[in-house]
Protein backbone atom coordinates (compact mmCIF):
# COMPACT_ATOMS: atom_id res chain seq x y z
CA UNK A 1 0.00 0.00 0.00
CA UNK A 2 2.76 2.32 0.91
CA UNK A 3 4.40 1.49 -2.31
CA UNK A 4 1.42 1.97 -4.30
CA UNK A 5 1.05 5.45 -2.92
CA UNK A 6 4.94 6.61 -3.28
CA UNK A 7 4.38 5.73 -7.08
CA UNK A 8 1.41 7.22 -7.40
CA UNK A 9 3.11 10.61 -5.88
CA UNK A 10 6.33 10.20 -7.93
CA UNK A 11 4.13 9.85 -11.36
CA UNK A 12 1.81 13.05 -10.21
CA UNK A 13 5.08 15.05 -9.63
CA UNK A 14 6.67 13.78 -12.84
CA UNK A 15 3.09 14.52 -14.95
CA UNK A 16 3.41 17.99 -13.20
CA UNK A 17 6.77 18.84 -14.74
CA UNK A 18 8.43 19.87 -18.12
CA UNK A 19 11.30 18.76 -19.10
CA UNK A 20 13.24 21.70 -17.77
CA UNK A 21 11.10 22.23 -14.29
CA UNK A 22 8.03 23.34 -13.50
CA UNK A 23 5.68 24.24 -16.40
CA UNK A 24 4.87 27.87 -15.88
CA UNK A 25 1.46 30.26 -17.61
CA UNK A 26 2.18 31.45 -20.96
CA UNK A 27 2.97 35.22 -20.99
CA UNK A 28 0.41 37.28 -23.25
CA UNK A 29 1.78 39.37 -25.79
CA UNK A 30 -0.04 42.09 -27.19
CA UNK A 31 -0.38 42.38 -30.65
CA UNK A 32 -0.01 45.94 -32.59
CA UNK A 33 -0.91 46.65 -35.92
CA UNK A 34 1.87 47.75 -38.31
CA UNK A 35 2.80 51.55 -39.25
CA UNK A 36 0.41 52.85 -41.87
CA UNK A 37 3.45 54.59 -43.62
CA UNK A 38 6.60 53.07 -43.77
CA UNK A 39 9.80 54.88 -42.55
CA UNK A 40 11.33 57.91 -44.74
CA UNK A 41 14.63 56.24 -46.60
CA UNK A 42 17.48 58.63 -45.97
CA UNK A 43 19.15 59.63 -49.51
CA UNK A 44 22.91 60.74 -49.77
CA UNK A 45 23.40 64.08 -50.47
CA UNK A 46 26.77 66.55 -51.31
CA UNK A 47 27.01 70.34 -51.32
CA UNK A 48 29.91 71.96 -52.84
CA UNK A 49 32.71 73.81 -50.99
CA UNK A 50 34.90 76.01 -50.95
CA UNK A 51 35.32 75.55 -55.13
CA UNK A 52 32.75 74.08 -57.26
CA UNK A 53 35.13 70.87 -57.56
CA UNK A 54 35.01 70.18 -54.54
CA UNK A 55 32.04 68.04 -52.63
CA UNK A 56 31.01 66.57 -49.47
CA UNK A 57 27.98 64.79 -48.09
CA UNK A 58 25.74 66.82 -46.59
CA UNK A 59 25.51 65.86 -43.14
CA UNK A 60 21.46 65.90 -43.07
CA UNK A 61 19.36 64.29 -39.66
CA UNK A 62 22.35 63.92 -37.76
CA UNK A 63 22.07 64.47 -34.29
CA UNK A 64 24.18 67.53 -34.25
CA UNK A 65 22.00 69.14 -37.35
CA UNK A 66 18.58 68.44 -35.12
CA UNK A 67 19.80 69.32 -31.54
CA UNK A 68 22.35 71.67 -31.33
CA UNK A 69 22.92 75.28 -33.04
CA UNK A 70 25.96 77.02 -32.02
CA UNK A 71 27.42 80.56 -33.07
CA UNK A 72 30.32 80.65 -35.06
CA UNK A 73 32.91 82.08 -33.19
CA UNK A 74 33.68 85.60 -35.54
CA UNK A 75 37.24 86.73 -34.16
CA UNK A 76 38.56 83.11 -35.20
CA UNK A 77 36.65 82.76 -39.08
CA UNK A 78 38.74 84.02 -41.86
CA UNK A 79 37.59 85.64 -45.06
CA UNK A 80 38.41 84.84 -48.58
CA UNK A 81 40.51 88.68 -48.22
CA UNK A 82 41.83 87.25 -44.72
CA UNK A 83 43.40 84.57 -46.11
CA UNK A 84 44.45 85.99 -49.45
CA UNK A 85 46.27 88.63 -47.33
CA UNK A 86 47.87 86.10 -45.33
CA UNK A 87 49.18 84.22 -48.28
CA UNK A 88 50.58 87.19 -49.93
CA UNK A 89 52.77 87.65 -47.05
CA UNK A 90 53.84 84.16 -46.62
CA UNK A 91 54.27 83.12 -50.10
CA UNK A 92 57.00 86.17 -50.58
CA UNK A 93 59.06 84.95 -47.48
CA UNK A 94 61.95 83.46 -48.76
CA UNK A 95 61.75 80.66 -46.07
CA UNK A 96 58.32 79.93 -46.93
CA UNK A 97 59.55 79.89 -50.65
CA UNK A 98 62.47 77.56 -50.57
CA UNK A 99 60.46 75.00 -48.58
CA UNK A 100 57.61 74.64 -51.26
CA UNK A 101 59.84 74.97 -54.50
CA UNK A 102 58.99 75.57 -57.94
CA UNK A 103 55.65 73.52 -57.82
CA UNK A 104 53.20 73.76 -54.86
CA UNK A 105 49.73 73.84 -53.90
CA UNK A 106 47.65 75.72 -51.13
CA UNK A 107 45.54 73.42 -48.64
CA UNK A 108 44.29 75.67 -45.74
CA UNK A 109 44.80 78.28 -43.65
CA UNK A 110 42.52 78.55 -40.12
CA UNK A 111 43.21 80.32 -36.55
CA UNK A 112 45.35 78.89 -33.60
CA UNK A 113 45.45 79.33 -30.10
CA UNK A 114 48.10 81.43 -28.98
CA UNK A 115 50.85 79.61 -26.82
CA UNK A 116 52.72 80.20 -23.33
CA UNK A 117 52.78 83.89 -21.58
CA UNK A 118 50.83 85.29 -24.66
CA UNK A 119 47.44 83.36 -23.65
CA UNK A 120 47.18 85.71 -20.74
CA UNK A 121 46.31 89.31 -20.62
CA UNK A 122 46.05 91.47 -23.03
CA UNK A 123 47.78 90.03 -26.06
CA UNK A 124 45.33 87.19 -26.32
CA UNK A 125 42.59 88.84 -28.23
CA UNK A 126 45.28 91.34 -29.96
CA UNK A 127 47.46 89.03 -31.07
CA UNK A 128 46.19 86.66 -33.85
CA UNK A 129 47.97 83.73 -34.20
CA UNK A 130 47.47 81.62 -37.65
CA UNK A 131 48.45 78.82 -39.40
CA UNK A 132 48.72 78.26 -43.54
CA UNK A 133 49.01 74.70 -44.64
CA UNK A 134 50.87 74.24 -48.39
CA UNK A 135 52.03 71.12 -50.06
CA UNK A 136 55.17 71.22 -52.07
CA UNK A 137 55.12 68.67 -55.10
CA UNK A 138 58.75 69.57 -55.95
CA UNK A 139 59.65 68.27 -52.28
CA UNK A 140 56.62 65.68 -51.98
CA UNK A 141 56.08 67.16 -48.26
CA UNK A 142 53.18 69.34 -46.37
CA UNK A 143 54.39 72.38 -45.40
CA UNK A 144 53.70 74.49 -42.10
CA UNK A 145 53.34 78.04 -42.03
CA UNK A 146 52.48 79.83 -38.35
CA UNK A 147 51.97 83.49 -38.99
CA UNK A 148 51.34 86.30 -35.85
CA UNK A 149 49.54 89.17 -37.12
CA UNK A 150 50.79 89.50 -40.71
CA UNK A 151 54.31 88.18 -39.78
CA UNK A 152 55.82 84.52 -40.32
CA UNK A 153 57.19 83.69 -37.30
CA UNK A 154 58.02 79.91 -38.05
CA UNK A 155 57.94 77.39 -41.37
CA UNK A 156 58.66 74.22 -41.31
CA UNK A 157 58.24 70.56 -42.95
CA UNK A 158 55.73 68.48 -41.91
CA UNK A 159 57.08 64.64 -42.64
CA UNK A 160 54.67 62.11 -43.00
CA UNK A 161 51.60 64.27 -43.15
CA UNK A 162 48.74 64.25 -45.88
CA UNK A 163 46.86 67.08 -46.00
CA UNK A 164 43.22 66.88 -47.29
CA UNK A 165 42.94 68.17 -51.33
CA UNK A 166 42.93 71.73 -51.55
CA UNK A 167 41.59 73.65 -54.36
CA UNK A 168 44.57 73.73 -56.49
CA UNK A 169 44.97 70.23 -56.29
CA UNK A 170 41.86 69.78 -57.52
CA UNK A 171 42.04 72.33 -60.28
CA UNK A 172 45.81 70.95 -61.53
CA UNK A 173 44.24 67.26 -61.44
CA UNK A 174 41.35 68.12 -63.55
CA UNK A 175 43.65 70.56 -65.85
CA UNK A 176 46.14 67.18 -66.33
CA UNK A 177 43.31 64.95 -66.69
CA UNK A 178 41.31 67.17 -69.51
CA UNK A 179 44.88 67.53 -71.47
CA UNK A 180 45.35 63.69 -71.08
CA UNK A 181 45.15 61.46 -74.81
CA UNK A 182 42.99 59.56 -73.46
CA UNK A 183 40.31 61.90 -72.49
CA UNK A 184 40.93 65.00 -74.56
CA UNK A 185 37.88 65.71 -76.50
CA UNK A 186 35.07 63.73 -74.60
CA UNK A 187 35.14 65.37 -71.10
CA UNK A 188 34.01 68.90 -72.62
CA UNK A 189 31.12 70.32 -70.87
CA UNK A 190 31.46 67.52 -67.96
CA UNK A 191 32.23 68.94 -64.78
CA UNK A 192 35.07 67.53 -62.62
CA UNK A 193 35.63 66.65 -58.92
CA UNK A 194 38.43 65.27 -56.99
CA UNK A 195 39.43 63.41 -54.09
CA UNK A 196 42.70 62.83 -52.60
CA UNK A 197 43.40 58.81 -52.69
CA UNK A 198 46.71 57.09 -51.33
CA UNK A 199 48.26 54.29 -53.38
CA UNK A 200 48.63 50.84 -51.36
CA UNK A 201 52.11 49.49 -51.14
CA UNK A 202 51.69 46.31 -51.97
CA UNK A 203 53.97 42.69 -50.76
CA UNK A 204 56.24 42.61 -54.06
CA UNK A 205 55.20 45.98 -55.72
CA UNK A 206 53.80 49.08 -54.45
CA UNK A 207 50.75 50.88 -56.93
CA UNK A 208 51.61 53.46 -59.13
CA UNK A 209 52.06 56.98 -57.14
CA UNK A 210 52.99 55.09 -54.09
CA UNK A 211 54.17 57.42 -51.68
CA UNK A 212 53.42 60.52 -53.82
CA UNK A 213 50.07 63.54 -53.74
CA UNK A 214 47.32 61.71 -55.99
CA UNK A 215 44.39 62.52 -56.83
CA UNK A 216 41.07 60.67 -58.31
CA UNK A 217 39.85 62.61 -60.72
CA UNK A 218 36.20 62.05 -61.86
CA UNK A 219 34.14 63.86 -64.60
CA UNK A 220 30.14 63.94 -64.60
CA UNK A 221 26.87 65.87 -65.75
CA UNK A 222 26.87 67.96 -62.62
CA UNK A 223 27.17 67.28 -58.88
CA UNK A 224 24.12 64.98 -58.95
CA UNK A 225 25.27 63.32 -62.01
CA UNK A 226 27.11 59.56 -62.15
CA UNK A 227 30.91 59.80 -63.31
CA UNK A 228 31.27 59.52 -66.90
CA UNK A 229 35.55 58.80 -67.26
CA UNK A 230 38.16 58.85 -64.51
CA UNK A 231 41.52 59.75 -64.24
CA UNK A 232 44.51 59.30 -61.88
CA UNK A 233 46.91 61.93 -61.84
CA UNK A 234 49.85 61.64 -59.87
CA UNK A 235 50.79 65.65 -58.68
CA UNK A 236 54.17 65.17 -57.34
CA UNK A 237 55.30 64.10 -60.78
CA UNK A 238 52.77 66.07 -62.35
CA UNK A 239 51.36 63.40 -64.99
CA UNK A 240 48.05 61.16 -65.36
CA UNK A 241 48.79 57.72 -64.44
CA UNK A 242 46.18 55.89 -65.82
CA UNK A 243 42.55 57.49 -67.08
CA UNK A 244 39.46 55.88 -68.82
CA UNK A 245 35.75 56.10 -68.87
CA UNK A 246 33.32 54.80 -66.17
CA UNK A 247 31.11 51.46 -67.24
CA UNK A 248 27.50 52.15 -67.41
CA UNK A 249 25.61 51.45 -64.25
Amino acid sequence: MILLWLAAGCSLDAASRGPFGPEDPETAIQRKPLPSQLPVRHVLEFIADESPEHIKPKMAGSALDAVISRTPNQEALLSAADIAGLRKVAEADPRVAALLGERWGFIDADRVPPQGKVSFGCCRTTARFTRLTYFSYSHNVAIDVRMKDSAVVETSRTEGYLPPEGPQDVQRGIELARADSRLAGQVQGLQGHGLLMQPDRGFFRNDPGYGHRVIWITFSPGLGGDPKYWAQVDLTEDRVLDAGDEPPR
